[in-house]
């Protein structure tokens, strides 16, 4: 087959298995599934601005990015606030998106290939390699089944390929039209998640090893940083007109610091009940329709039961007079009191806070036990499934080809310590898998030198 056919076929295969996802599990009809993106969306609709009711508080919020939001909003709009039509057509959309991430991790696979030494960038096996990484991406489950859901980390994931993409492009070719676009990828990426803009790390390191000179470099990195400042400054203007001082797009570092290491916390926003399995082993019950309580939309129903019941840190370790008392101050100096709080938490038990960066690193790279959704094997062994092959593409990979990874082990490093170091959750995780399957495509495709030569022969 054509190797523009095998990349629309998966380009499609990614959008219709997130759509069967979405009929299967029937989603758009899951009770209460739309959390703070849905509240601002449905306040957006009616003309009250993008707010929230937010620590004992409501009104004008920078609780959430913008874009995800007004994407809800766009089809509150269009079909109603919070109505199963208007899920189907959020969730359809994020269907669409997987395609474009398949597609985008097919062309971040190609710009890594590109910069393989020539006997390793022609073996037949490495010009397989960016339809492997598409089709991880196209098919992992976590991101199949993160469509069904109101979140943001589908958006995020596509984005942030798509950055690096740019970033790639700008490496190789030092057009200023490529810097500017890329810039504004990273700009909109920062409006999805700001925290993946981390992520621009493995970006400059993208843009400065395509062989140029350092002048050009700094010019392409000027510019994109330019472009980027530019995409942030209406809301960064905004922010200072609600909250009267400069806020990066959100103000809830604090307040996210506080849930993942206040006394309370096991390095999470979430708590863990023993209710939790109660839901989750739940028997049929002649009350709710058979087809609830059987096969996958039972499992996916009693999930978010399960996510409802074990609640978040805040339902435990604020009292109904502190939220009542950080709502009658401004939203960023509510984020300032609780990350002192937490400060004063993790003093009073000295050790606490590694054993604490310990156990996030086991729930970002392993499972997080906090979370009902991670205890199904449909979620444990594509994820362990992956993150084993990345780390054997890894140590299989020649020197000369690791190298080449180098920029997408960065940005999985340093976002995976900032969420070890403050608060851990699988969505967090997410937007990283993509990266996770072109590691392993093209390091296990790489291998050494002599290996990859048999291999060569042995496609021919």
């Amino acid at each position: 087959m054509k190797r523009g056919r095998v990349k629309a076929a998966i380009v499609a295969l990614a959008v219709l298995a997130r759509v069967a996802a979405i009929v299967v599990l029937d989603s758009p009809s899951t009770p209460r599934s739309t959390y703070e993106h849905g509240e601002i969306a449905a306040h957006l609709v009616r003309g009250e601005g993008f707010s929230i009711r937010f620590l004992g508080a409501e009104g004008p919020t920078s609780q959430q990015a913008p874009v995800y939001p007004v994407l809800v909003a766009f089809w509150y709009a269009v079909a109603g606030i919070d109505t199963t039509q208007a899920l189907w057509g959020l969730q359809l959309t994020q269907a669409l998106l997987g395609g474009l991430l398949a597609l985008g991790t097919w062309r971040l696979t190609e710009e890594l290939v590109a910069r393989m030494p020539e006997p390793i960038r022609n073996c037949v096996g490495m010009r397989r390699a960016p339809a492997l990484a598409a089709l991880g991406a196209a098919l992992h489950p976590p991101l199949v089944y993160s469509a069904t859901h109101v979140q943001v980390a589908g958006l995020a994931a596509t984005l942030l390929v798509w950055a690096l993409v740019g970033s790639g492009r700008v490496g190789r070719t030092g057009s200023d039209r490529d810097a500017a676009g890329c810039g504004l990828m990273w700009g909109i990426l920062a409006l999805t998640d700001p925290i993946l803009v981390l992520g621009g790390l493995g970006g400059l390191l993208l843009i400065g090893s395509g062989g140029r000179d350092w002048r050009s470099v700094a010019r392409s990195a000027l510019i994109t940083g330019l472009t980027a400042a530019l995409t942030l400054a209406p809301w960064t203007a905004r922010n200072y007109y609600v909250h009267g001082e400069w806020v990066f797009v959100k103000t809830t570092f604090g307040y996210a610091f506080w849930q993942g290491n206040c006394r309370f916390s096991q390095g999470t926003d979430k708590v863990a009940r023993p209710e939790v399995e109660t839901v989750l082993n739940a028997d049929s019950s002649a009350e709710v329709s058979e087809r609830e309580h059987s096969g996958l939309a039972s499992l996916h129903r009693r999930l978010f039961e399960a996510r409802h019941v074990a609640g978040y840190i805040d339902d435990i370790a604020l009292t109904r007079a502190e939220i009542d008392q950080l709502g009658q101050c401004p939203e960023p100096e509510r984020g300032r009191r609780l990350f002192a709080r937490a400060l004063e938490d993790l003093h009073a038990q000295p050790g606490r806070y590694l054993t604490l960066c310990i156990q996030r690193a086991s729930f970002f790279f392993l499972f997080d036990e906090t979370n009902p959704k991670t205890r199904t094997l449909f979620y444990r062994i594509p994820h362990l499934g992956l993150t084993t092959a990345a780390l054997a593409g890894l140590v299989l990979a020649r020197p000369t080809a690791r190298g080449r990874l180098a920029p997408l082990v960065l940005v999985i490093l340093v976002v995976a310590l900032f969420h070890v170091l403050t608060i851990t959750s699988v969505r967090f995780h997410l937007p990283l898998d993509p990266l996770f399957a072109i590691v392993a495509a093209l390091g296990v495709m790489s291998l050494d030198e002599r290996s990859s030569s048999r291999l060569c022969s042995i496609c021919h």
